[in-house]
């Protein structure tokens, strides 16, 4: 029998807890004070819109103070998150993704109901549609507050383009590996790959299925109902294959930095990235730079089960409120922060945010054409490294490997990710 989260002893993490700043079972949190436990770097623009509008509610709330624990490093910060869940220390909120370990601890009563705090401050039809429908659970509940609105593009450099004799951004997967061979014949890189972070290998790995099938491909698969062996499945395979002819020598190693680099210096004519990195792609006035251009996740241009205008967006890490600590005050500073992130996060900082703004959009062109194909997207793509358990996304990671430097076959990538499937699903 597993026992409930709750139920293991605190003083078996006491010793792990104190190097991580938390003392041991009682509670050592000043009166008034929200402790956050983030995720999220301490310089970025949400966080720095939160601290601001925070600062203005504790003027009028004598007592009150929001705290954040920031650890910017994932694996380190997963790392605190399970020794305090497993203790039952967790703050009054703390980052997660809708993945399958923060589904355990929503199961185990860890969560409270965002939904419905949503919906008794008034700010269910505040958020941007993806905002709401990336982080909602299997079972339709919603657990996880978000702050920021994402989407995923091909960003390109115009001159390459030009070179290339390329006249239009492709709209379909083939019109974008003929524009692949098209540049590699002018010598440039054709697209930049940030290989050591691997998120992009899932990416690809899923731009197939999906435009065949929605998100039920991957639905299924996760649950041991479909197979990486399937003619979908081994379609997502072939296309992550022929992209990989087409990234920099070395991809495996190259991190986000390098990857973004050989993009900014022209030596890739593409790069695939997140709009959590617009400030990359624009001048020093916020407009997107005039030798940049970027184009949405191609079609298969026949038997699409998507439309042009959903692809890979999403909300973003998100953040839980603990069980039992919805105070009557966090409920009424959440409720003054939804009230105002949405203006503060997009015209002070320049951060696409989960809430619509209520007044004027002060922020250059790129943001109000980001928002508006955010607020057009229906059914987004769901993201791999997310839906599935943390080992099925560390095999599925270096079977990516393994397969794009030609030491393992398509046959055998599908039978060790539908094994570690399989193992998962077994234990649970």
């Amino acid at each position: 029998m597993k026992l409930s989260f709750a139920k293991r002893a605190c003083t078996c993490a006491v010793a792990v807890l104190s190097l991580f700043g938390f003392g041991g079972c009682g509670s050592s949190q000043q009166s008034g004070t929200i402790t956050w436990l983030s995720a999220r770097p301490a310089s970025e623009g949400s966080i720095k819109a939160i601290k601001q509008i925070a600062n203005e509610y504790a003027k009028s709330h004598q007592g009150f103070k929001l705290e954040f624990q920031n650890i910017s490093d994932r694996p380190s910060y997963n790392q605190k998150l399970k020794v305090l869940a497993s203790s039952n220390r967790l703050p009054e909120l703390w980052d997660a993704d809708p993945d399958p370990y923060f589904a355990k601890l929503v199961k185990d009563g860890r969560a409270e109901d965002i939904g419905k705090l949503y919906k008794d401050i008034g700010v269910t039809n505040r958020f941007y549609h993806i905002s709401t429908k990336y982080p909602t659970m299997a079972d339709g509940s919603l657990h996880l507050m978000t702050f920021n609105a994402n989407a995923e593009y091909f960003w390109y450099n115009k001159d390459a383009f030009r070179k290339a004799g390329i006249a239009e951004e492709p709209k379909t997967f083939d019109e974008l590996l003929t524009d692949l061979q098209k540049l590699k014949d002018t010598g440039v890189i054709p697209i930049a790959l940030d290989g050591k972070d691997q998120w992009p290998f899932y990416r690809f790995l899923g731009m197939i299925p999906y435009r065949e099938t929605g998100n039920e491909f991957l639905a299924k698969l996760k649950v041991g109902k479909e197979s990486m062996a399937s003619p979908t499945g081994q379609a997502g395979i072939a296309f992550l294959q022929k992209m990989s002819a087409y990234f920099q020598p070395g991809f495996t190693n190259s991190d986000a930095t390098a990857t973004l680099n050989l993009f900014k210096s022209k030596r890739a004519a593409i790069t695939y990235d997140g709009t959590w990195n617009l400030p990359s792609y624009v001048d020093d006035s916020g407009n997107l730079k005039s030798d940049i251009g970027y184009f949405r996740l191609p079609m298969l241009g026949k038997g699409d089960k998507t439309a042009p205008t959903d692809f890979f967006a999403n909300s973003g890490i998100g953040t839980a409120v603990s069980k039992g600590k919805l105070t009557p005050q966090l409920k009424d500073f959440l409720k003054y922060l939804f009230g105002k992130y949405g203006d503060v996060a997009l015209n002070d900082y320049r951060v696409i945010p989960s809430v619509k703004p209520k007044g004027s959009v002060k922020t250059p062109r790129i943001y109000q054409d980001v928002l508006s194909d955010i607020a057009k997207v229906n059914d987004y793509a769901q993201v791999w490294d997310v839906q599935l358990d943390a080992n099925t996304v560390s095999v599925l990671g270096r079977q990516c490997q393994s397969l794009l430097v030609d030491n393992t076959s398509t046959h055998e990538f599908a039978a060790n990710v539908d094994k570690a499937i399989a193992q998962y699903n077994k234990a649970e």
